[in-house]
């Protein structure tokens, strides 16, 4: 994989998975109520069930373009468009609400939460046939990247947490601009795929 085409996926992941999203959201709420501590176990959860995601949106992206030869160039548009789509969501967000999360996390609710929002499905799907696929093939390979992705998550939701009620004042003041930042760099990597 060239390294331009690695550093666009590296900054389109990020974004993703770095912005406001369930995860994060979550993650920001009840570790301003619980602590980071009792945390750990909703965060393991949410690393294994992104790790899944990912090793099967890998496996699932790899099996379809040897079934189907030829998919690869309109998955890119696909994923193009479907990183214009988080550009326009990622605009428009207005700041999380204030509601705490009223049970306790746990690393179930963690995994859960993880297989079942749409966005990570989407997001594993994009980044391995639109940056992966076309470059590298090997399972091993891919195994690497699902872990890669995995992480740049992790980096995200424990930045999150980290930051409890500080970054959530931050971004409750300044969300038009960094919304605005976030969805230009998601438009910026959606040209460069289709190009």
């Amino acid at each position: 994989m060239p390294l331009s085409v690695f550093l666009n996926m590296t900054v389109s992941a990020a974004i993703t998975v770095w912005s406001p999203g369930p995860n994060n959201i979550l993650l920001l709420s009840t570790s301003s109520k619980y602590g980071i501590r009792k945390n750990l176990r909703l965060m393991l959860g949410i690393w294994t069930g992104s790790l899944t995601l990912m090793c099967l949106s890998g496996l699932f992206c790899s099996t379809l373009s040897k079934v189907i030869p030829g998919i690869q160039a309109y998955m890119k548009y696909a994923g193009a468009a479907y990183i214009l789509y988080l550009a326009w969501q990622t605009f428009r967000r207005q700041p999380p609400a204030d509601s705490a999360a009223e049970k306790e996390p746990s690393y179930l609710m963690g995994l859960f939460l993880q297989l079942l929002i749409v966005k990570i499905i989407l997001y594993g799907l994009t980044m391995f046939s639109t940056f992966i696929l076309p470059w590298e093939s090997s399972i091993l390979l891919l195994f690497l990247f699902a872990i890669y992705l995995m992480i740049l998550g992790a980096i995200g939701n424990l930045i999150w947490a980290f930051a409890g009620n500080l970054l959530k004042r931050l971004y409750n003041a300044h969300y038009r601009v960094m919304n605005a930042v976030m969805a230009f760099l998601l438009l910026w990597c959606a040209l460069r795929i289709i190009r």
